[in-house]
This record gives C-alpha cells, structure tokens and sequence, in this order.
C-alpha cells in the first residue's frame, strides 16, 4: 500500500515545491530538476527504448543467417549429391540406380548392417547390389515400404566373388569379427602381389564385371599350404556412409 501511494506523494510534493517562491526561484528548481531527475530519466528510457530495438534487430538478423545457412546446406547437400552420382560409371546391363540416404544402422560391431531410406516404392528388390562412388558397398537383404536393409561388405555374412585387376586372379572377399577384410581361396603360387587392386569378378551374380573393391595391403598362406589369402584395404569406409547407389538392371 506505501509502494502505491509513494510516487504520486512525491510527485505532488514536486509540484509544491516548484510553486513556491519567485519566479527566478522557481525557474531555477526547474532547471536543476530537469538536469539532475527528467533528463536523466529520459535518457534512462531512451537508451531502454534504443537496447530493445537493438535487440529486436539482431533477432531478426540471426533468424535470417539460420535461414540463410540451412538453404546453402540443403543447396550443398543436393550439389554432393548430383556430384556422386556423377563419378558412378559401370558396366552395361545396369543402367539405372537409386540414389539412397543412410538413415540408421542395425546389429552390433562387425554384424552391423545399414538402414537406407528407399524401400519398394522405388522399385528396390531384395539382392540388389549397392555402391558407393569408390567402391561396391553390399547387397540388399530386406525391403519394406519407405527402407531396406543393406548388408555390407564389412559384415562376416557378405561373401563376393572377386579378381586381382592386374592378373585376373579369382578369390572370394569376406570379412572376419575382428573387421579384416580379406580375399580369400587364393590358389597357392598365383600371381598377386601387395598394392595389386581388387575388383569386382566376372562370376559375380549381382555386380557389374570390374567395379572397385580395395588394394591388397598383405599377403599370408593358409594353415594347409594350399591357399593364400590377401588383406584387402577396402575403397569405400562402411562407417562413414551418407549416400548409397543401389543397382537395379535392366526391366527391374
């Protein structure tokens, strides 16, 4: 209640006081009032009024730069996009190819699978082979309306037949638990060296002849002597995937 009534009291106490006395007097408190209480307090709700409007601006400014910079991303993820697509070159027999988001993963460890964004209604089938811009990636084991699940090369379940590029060399690419990838069933004596490049086999069922797998980084003989096997340093990382380009041949 004291709270309420105090400004209006010192107020008209003010008014008083500004009546008292002779005009030079009164023109006087004037003056001082107004330079040490009025002008101040104008100041006062300028500056309040000024960092408020300040503050309004930079919002705005800031709500623009997002704007801005998420349409240069959609801009530069659409131009990563086109430009993927555009290294893409295989064999003839398959001429088309979707392009997928990796939206999620499933299994654990070096069982994981991956999760894309494309199911059946874009005509996605079950088997189809999937690559990336470097290198083949895996197959498609699933199909649902609107995603599929892809199961890659880095998982221990994937088996491709495969070939030295140099010397055409036959062998089966799988992967172990511990993440190695390996060409394997290698006939003893063959011709394969480290730093020979591994490429996708003629005898492959799914893949184009001759698309990129990895280099060999190392050679070692079977327990038995009767074959030899050769680490593989693929040319696609399965964990760093954003997009994939399922194949689907001809009247598929």
């Amino acid at each position: 209640m004291l709270k309420k009534h105090l400004v209006p009291a010192i107020l008209i106490l003010l008014s008083l006081l500004m009546l008292i006395g002779s005009k030079e007097a009164r023109t006087s408190k004037a003056g001082w009032l107004g330079n040490t209480l009025f002008f101040p307090m104008l100041r006062s709700l300028k500056a309040i009024e000024t960092t408020a409007a300040l503050k309004q601006e930079v919002f705005s400014l800031r709500k623009k730069l997002a704007e801005e910079t998420l349409y240069k991303l959609a801009l530069k993820n659409e131009l990563k996009q086109y430009t993927q697509a555009q290294t893409i070159s295989f064999d003839t027999g398959f001429t088309e190819f979707v392009l997928a988001e990796v939206i999620g993963f499933s299994g654990q460890f070096q069982e994981r699978n991956l999760i894309v964004d494309k199911g059946m209604g874009h005509g996605i089938q079950i088997g189809s082979a999937v690559i990336s811009s470097n290198g083949i990636v895996g197959k498609i084991i699933l199909v649902n309306a609107d995603h599929s699940v892809i199961l890659p090369f880095s998982n221990p379940k994937f088996l491709i037949p495969v070939m030295d590029a140099r010397t055409s060399v036959q062998g089966i690419l799988e992967a172990d638990l511990s993440g190695t990838i390996s060409m394997n069933m290698v006939k003893l004596g063959s011709e394969i060296v480290v730093g020979d490049t591994i490429v996708t086999s003629n005898l492959s069922r799914i893949y184009p002849k001759s698309y990129p797998v990895g280099v060999i980084k190392r050679i070692r003989e079977s327990q038995d002597n009767l074959f030899i096997s050769a680490d593989v340093s693929p040319f696609t990382l399965v964990e760093n995937l954003e997009h994939v380009f399922i194949l689907k041949k001809e009247g598929k």
